[in-house]
């Protein structure tokens, strides 16, 4: 009588099995073993268990993904590999990454734009981009399930997810002399942030109409500031330049929050955020709910640095008001001057 191999165990087991794995990587790797392992594993990707942020670094020679809960950095991931005769002929495209799964892939030679999905290997074109993002060292962007918005630093464009409508980018006429710094998706809604002004207006991700414009709240300018989006929340950052040239024990000077769907609600000044924790880059802003995650602190705010020579993720107390570097391998991890900034990625299975 043969021995049973690993793929004829039953499918009832192994739907089981697979329905019990926690970490996002182990779900990948239970996939990779055959197709019906594979298949056994659709609901776990479907809706699989929370996971908490990792970072995408443009380091080179290949891309790097840290993982904070594991503490270990992965090359590349399922990123797609160029064919080697394209790959000596054209510099790697930039790659910028949206909480969301997804990373936008922009090839500096040409401005070819593609969505890219570090976690699955998918790709979807995108038309290219504009001359005007050549260089620009003020991208900014998200993805939504009705098309991607992106802005060089002034207006800002939008691309339809229907690839019967998505030909081109298109301007967004309301926002044309917007000086977008970040661009949040969050419920069905952009969050367009002016770090000059710290104005941020809410636009429709399908109608692409303004809902809401929430001003400045009484905060000393010029300031580094950043923006984050939780349900009704809407987070703001800031630091002062003195603060930031010169300080490393404070992240940040001051906080707030308002909420963004109140009519007339005015911005108050932030004590906390409970059992969550905010993840901050210089392209997004994001809420992860801490339970369940050991060495993921509640009340805390996440942010990297690449000020340096070298990387750094720093934790800052909302209670305490004070500020501390993690202790991991990516404190080694020498960055990449490449015009590219680290960024936060949740990590996913699903593609939509």
């Amino acid at each position: 009588m043969a021995a049973m191999g690993w793929s004829d165990l039953p499918s009832e087991l192994l739907t089981d099995i697979a329905g019990r794995i926690n970490e996002l990587a182990d779900i990948a790797r239970f996939r990779s073993v055959c197709s019906s392992w594979r298949s056994a594993a659709r609901d776990a990707v479907a809706a699989p268990p929370p996971q908490p942020p990792w970072l995408l670094l443009p380091s080179s020679p290949s891309r790097l993904f840290f993982c904070p809960r594991e503490d270990r950095i992965y090359p590349n991931l399922r990123l797609p590999h160029p064919a080697a005769e394209v790959h000596h002929r054209r510099p790697r495209p930039h790659l910028y990454a949206s909480p969301h799964g997804w990373a936008l892939a922009i090839d500096p030679t040409d401005l070819a734009a593609s969505l890219v999905h570090p976690f699955t290997g998918a790709t979807r074109p995108l038309p290219p981009l504009p001359f005007f993002f050549a260089e620009t060292e003020d991208l900014a962007w998200d993805w939504s399930p009705h098309g991607v918005m992106a802005s060089s630093g002034e207006g800002l464009l939008f691309c339809a997810a229907d690839p019967t409508t998505a030909a081109s980018w298109s301007p967004i006429r309301a926002l044309y002399d917007c000086n977008a710094s970040s661009i949040n998706y969050a419920g069905g809604k952009f969050f367009v942030f002016e770090e000059d002004v710290c104005r941020t207006t809410i636009v429709d991700a399908v109608t692409l109409a303004i809902a809401a414009v929430i001003p400045a709240p009484a905060v000393e300018l010029p300031a580094e500031a950043r923006v984050a989006v939780a349900g009704d929340e809407l987070f703001l950052l800031v630091k002062s330049k003195w603060m930031y040239l010169f300080s490393d024990d404070v992240d940040f000077s001051k906080a707030f929050h308002v909420n963004h769907r109140s009519v007339n609600s005015a911005w108050q000044e932030l004590t906390g955020i409970g059992e969550r924790a905010l993840f901050v880059d210089s392209h997004h802003g994001f809420a992860v709910p801490t339970a369940g995650f050991g060495n993921l602190e509640s009340n805390t705010i996440y942010s990297v640095s690449s000020k340096k020579v070298n990387y750094s993720v720093s934790a800052f107390s909302l209670e305490t008001r004070t500020s501390k570097k993690l202790a991991c391998r990516l404190n080694d991890q020498e960055m990449a001057m490449r015009g590219e900034m680290p960024s936060w990625i949740v990590p996913r299975l699903d593609e939509v």
